[in-house]
């Protein structure tokens, strides 16, 4: 066994990146002048070791909480990320078949027209399944699951929105067909799994999956600049009610720290946590009629035969912002959360490893590109 510290020094070698903490600070300042969001952490890792991690603002303005590199966020979709990483475990282990009909590990999910649904495609999100749609509404949000096999009725008989195998077509639901798969195979609960399998062994002693029943005193209240009904823009942030999420508990419930997140990215910066056959499916885009997935299990995939080389995971939901960006060549990892849909935070600044994004201005002044 690897103890965990030791893991992350094998998978973090390289020389370590000056970070210009000015710009990094300018950086968050000028988008925190357009978003007004009321809580920020970030984090950066180069070289194998944490270089920067500072909280801004509130992580509750009814208590003047402030927020500091413990505040508990939020991630969102990110948990595709952990997720992803998770199946590739199972698939290290031996005897899960990454194109064998889904059926196969969720028997009870309905066989669909034409291709075959496999867990390769549904963590490219090429199995033409939908997204979340009306059913997220006050009764969904007051509802808890403990067992990701029993969120599956809630979509599971829907007519696909498009052909298997045709094209990407984002779907959270799909990676709870993938978190019941999981479970089958791994023969243990999805999150008892993706505990042993990812969170554990990196060492993320911050992340676990969401649970709105249960008291946490650093999780950050959440808030919104959009009217969570109209969703027209508000001058005031409003609260964001607790609402619970493990409808989408393997693609969107799990609670971390942006110090935890980039310990999670710099799993996918090369080989180590993942043996050299499973980093390979990592980043090998996975093709369909239209063209190869920008996402395998988890992450998006960019510039892997040119420069710049990225491999990012974001998430939002409603007073939620997240996101990852690694830069292998570099040896970078960057990331940023907040506790707020802040005001034009539609535009996907925040977590965007863009050159003009949060993420890849704060990767651009630790020497990355």
């Amino acid at each position: 066994m690897i103890l965990p510290s030791l893991l992350m020094l094998a998978i973090q070698a390289g020389p370590t990146q000056a970070c210009d903490t000015a710009r990094i600070r300018q950086a968050i300042d000028q988008l925190q002048s357009r978003q007004e969001n009321v809580g920020v952490q970030v984090a950066v890792r180069s070289g194998g070791r944490l270089v920067y991690s500072r909280g801004f603002g509130f992580a509750d303005l009814e208590d003047s909480t402030r927020v500091t590199p413990h505040t508990i966020f939020g991630v969102a979709s990110i948990t595709k990320a952990v997720t992803g990483l998770a199946l590739l475990k199972l698939w290290e282990r031996g005897g899960f078949d990454l194109d064998a009909p889904i059926q196969r590990y969720v028997p009870t999910f309905p066989v669909k027209p034409g291709l075959p649904i496999t867990p390769r495609l549904l963590a490219a999100h090429l199995a033409g399944l939908r997204h979340w749609g009306n059913e997220r509404g006050p009764v969904l949000y007051a509802r808890h699951f403990d067992d990701v096999k029993d969120v599956l009725p809630l979509f599971q008989d829907d007519t696909l929105i498009a052909a298997v195998g045709s094209g990407y077509h984002y779907s959270s639901p799909g990676y709870n067909v993938l978190g019941a798969a999981i479970e089958t195979a791994a023969g243990m609960p999805y999150q008892r799994w993706v505990l042993e399998s990812v969170i554990r062994p990196l060492g993320l002693a911050a992340t676990n999956f969401d649970d709105v029943r249960a008291v946490l005193p650093l999780r950050a209240r959440r808030y919104s600049f959009y009217d969570l009904t109209t969703f027209a823009d508000i001058e005031q942030p409003e609260r964001v009610p607790d609402w619970d999420y493990s409808h989408n508990m393997a693609g969107g419930n799990l609670n971390s720290t942006a110090e935890d997140m980039v310990r999670l990215g710099a799993a996918v910066l090369a080989q180590g946590f993942l043996s050299d056959s499973a980093y390979r499916l990592l980043t090998r885009p996975v093709n369909s009629a239209s063209g190869p997935s920008p996402m395998a299990f988890g992450w998006f995939i960019s510039g892997l035969t040119s420069t710049p080389r990225r491999i990012t995971s974001s998430g939002s939901n409603a007073g939620v912002q997240a996101g990852i960006a690694v830069f292998p060549d570099q040896g970078v990892v960057v990331a940023a959360l907040t506790n707020t849909w802040g005001k034009g935070s539609r535009s996907g600044d925040f977590a965007s490893a863009a050159p003009d994004g949060l993420l890849g201005r704060i990767g651009a002044a630790c020497g990355a590109r």
